[in-house]
């Protein structure tokens, strides 16, 4: 029976998108006339995956199967789909491969006996030899049994620049539904671009650097593709969609050529939105290619990922390697940049995580905590409106020299299995991760990731949904804002039972930031108008934390309305300006700050602020009893603003019923 492939992206609740090289290796196949097929189980939902998995194999009868096990986060799925694979069909040989397949290699087949076979490295000659009844010792890159033993052969296979350059990483026609796959990968950063494979650099928290490609691939050095090659891809992807990704920066002048390439083609230049995921600063050689080269005008903005991963510019020498390392004053020096050539049509998502062995300590932690929020909130203040700020878990790569070095037994199969079960069981924290974050320094301990993560989840809360007192707490405490939570935290939180992270009541939190400042000596002469905002954003909680119900409103309107005091609030100052109360702040200062009495009006989708007199002239006229077109008159007598403006401000009133 001639050989047929079918090649499965296991379900998992992290990735959707199916390895890059996948679509290389069946091109490849392909090309050898055996046929070969993807399926991406992570389209369909969980209850349908078993139905869809079986359909496949009786629709298109594999003699084997490759089961992606790449992401370290797919492990679970590729053991269940690799389980139910054989029991749908015993005799199909279900082959493994991707970095964590071939990092765990023979102790994945003596543990996994629903798997046949491993692959490590590159799969193309390996794959089109066993798919070819080639002698199983005469294969390279390959691990499987003999007698119940797991063999492992010497033989190497590395693909070489005109093979890889030969191939199309693009032929959707490939994947089953590629529809789907089009539709989800466009809500996220779109087709990723295979560049090649292989890093000169060894951040040590990678799983794709210089040293894990080492381990998990037997690779030493990078082979990248023909910059034909990817052109050729592009505009073959162009039938398909017009969102696309990069993330391999190997060579950086490897990339502006790419992007000249792609200028002088005329069915590319200006039709893809490119996402791009640096790895380095962004010069401005980059930036105007990429401005003269993609296209602003999809109603998304295109995305820049840049990474400095820790605050400190000495822990980041120490993980990032030597040419990809910078400092945070560079990092907004870039921001500006990036600002100044393409203004707000492009995002900036900087991407800082926890937790790295260059801070140990409690006091270490609270530096970085300090110091990424105070960015975030410097940011803000220069007015740097398109870049947003991240702070995650970091996840352990398998075969990153933190895996390596800060992980027990991390060479077996079960240290992966049993840690992603752990985590997915809320066995090894009490506070929600979100990525496969192993490793936490033991000097920490305990209580003080605990403290960590509350100070973190507080900080969260308030930039998301109080960011006027976020803001406003950086700006007059600086530092002391974190001093502020712990001691709240000491108070309230500390020995309270339950898990506080799935619990936090918004009102006491607020109401305790409050109360802290206004009775701590230090705190209240630098926000002695704390009860004042604090009791807006208790507002704000009310009527958005608990939305109003949301039910079918028509456009009709009362003709005498009343005004509902309920939605409506009066304050000292006009928080919503934020930038300008900042300005303020700095012009008065907090001691000297002259009342501007504001009225805030609380929507069904915003807070509409205005100063009392103008609320005064305008819509408290409705107290009164007067009629619409009664105030329609009255405004237009006055000349206080335009006859739409007003149209449009009773409609929102109406319908988020402050008038009624």
């Amino acid at each position: 029976m001639k050989s047929k492939l079918l090649i499965v992206n296991c379900p998992s609740d992290y990735f959707e998108h199916v390895p890059m090289g996948t679509f290389g290796l069946c091109d490849y196949l392909n090309k050898k006339n055996i046929q070969t097929k993807i399926l991406n189980l992570s389209l369909y939902k969980s209850s349908e995956i078993d139905r869809v998995l079986k359909h496949y194999l009786e629709q298109f009868a594999p003699t084997h199967v490759g089961v992606i096990l790449h992401w370290q986060e797919t492990a679970e799925g590729a053991l269940w789909a690799s389980e139910y694979i054989k029991s749908v069909n015993k005799n199909i040989q279900i082959i493994c491969g991707g970095f964590t397949a071939g990092y765990f290699g023979g102790t994945i087949l003596e543990k996994c006996l629903s798997i046949d076979y491993i692959i490590i490295g590159d799969p193309e000659k390996p794959m089109e030899m066993l798919l070819g009844d080639c002698r199983l010792p005469e294969i390279p890159n390959l691990i499987y049994r003999e007698s119940k033993k797991v063999i492992t052969n010497k033989d190497l296979y590395l693909i070489d620049k005109d093979t890889i350059s030969s191939l199309s990483f693009s032929k959707l026609e490939y994947l089953y539904d590629h529809e789907l796959y089009i539709d989800a990968i466009e809500k996220k950063f779109g087709f990723p671009i295979f560049i090649g494979r292989g890093c000169v650099f060894d951040c040590q928290y990678c799983g794709g650097s210089g040293s894990a490609f080492s381990l998990h691939s037997n690779r030493t050095r990078p082979v990248m593709r023909s910059i034909d090659s990817v052109i050729s891809d592009l505009k073959r992807l162009k039938n398909f969609t017009r969102k696309i990704y990069i993330c391999y920066e190997t060579k950086l002048d490897y990339i502006l050529n790419l992007f000249e390439a792609i200028k002088k083609e005329k069915e590319l230049v200006n039709f893809f939105q490119l996402n791009y995921g640096a790895w380095r600063l962004i010069d401005n050689k980059f930036l105007e290619l990429y401005k003269e080269t993609f296209n602003f005008e999809r109603s998304e903005r295109p995305l820049f990922e840049i990474s400095p991963e820790v605050f400190s510019d000495q822990g980041r020498k120490k993980i990032k390697n030597r040419k990809l390392s910078y400092s945070i004053k560079d990092l907004k020096e870039n921001l500006y940049a990036i600002n100044n050539c393409l203004g707000n049509s492009v995002k900036v998502d900087i991407f800082f995580s926890r937790y790295h062995d260059t801070a140990k300590t409690y006091a270490e932690m609270k530096e970085e905590i300090t110091g990424i929020f105070r960015f975030s909130h410097e940011l803000f203040c220069n007015n740097i409106f398109n870049a947003k700020v991240y702070f995650d878990h970091l996840s352990t790569d398998v075969a990153s020299r933190y895996w390596e070095n800060h992980v027990n037994a991390p060479d077996d199969f079960d240290t992966l299995v049993s840690n992603i079960r752990r985590l997915k069981a809320k066995g090894k924290y009490s506070f929600t991760v979100n990525n496969l974050c192993i490793y936490t320094p033991e000097t920490l301990g305990e209580k003080y990731v605990f403290r960590c993560e509350l100070i973190i989840f507080i900080l969260k809360i308030l930039e998301k949904y109080y960011h006027e007192l976020f803001h406003i707490l950086f700006y007059c405490l600086d530092k002391m804002i974190i001093e502020l939570i712990e001691e709240i935290i000491d108070k309230i939180y500390l020995r309270r039972p339950g898990n506080i992270f799935n619990s936090m009541d918004h009102f006491e939190l607020l109401n305790s930031i409050g109360q802290k400042i206004h009775e701590h000596k230090t705190f209240r002469p630098k926000i002695p108008f704390i009860h004042d905002l604090i009791s807006l954003q208790i507002n704000k909680a009310m009527f958005y934390q608990h939305s109003r119900p949301q039910h079918a409103i028509s456009n009709y309107q009362n003709k005498k309305p009343y005004l509902n005091r309920a939605l409506i609030s009066s304050h000292m100052h006009d928080y919503l300006d934020l930038p300008n109360f900042l300005e303020r702040l700095t012009k008065e200062g907090a001691k000297k700050l002259i009342s501007k009495k504001t009225i805030y009006i609380f929507l069904e989708d915003d807070i509409l602020s205005m100063p009392y007199k103008t609320y005064c002239y305008t819509i408290k006229k409705f107290e009164k009893g007067i009629s619409i077109d009664e105030y329609y008159e009255l405004m237009k007598e006055k000349g206080i603003f335009s006859e739409s403006y007003h149209k449009d401000l009773v409609a929102r009133l109406f319908k988020s019923n402050v008038l009624y």
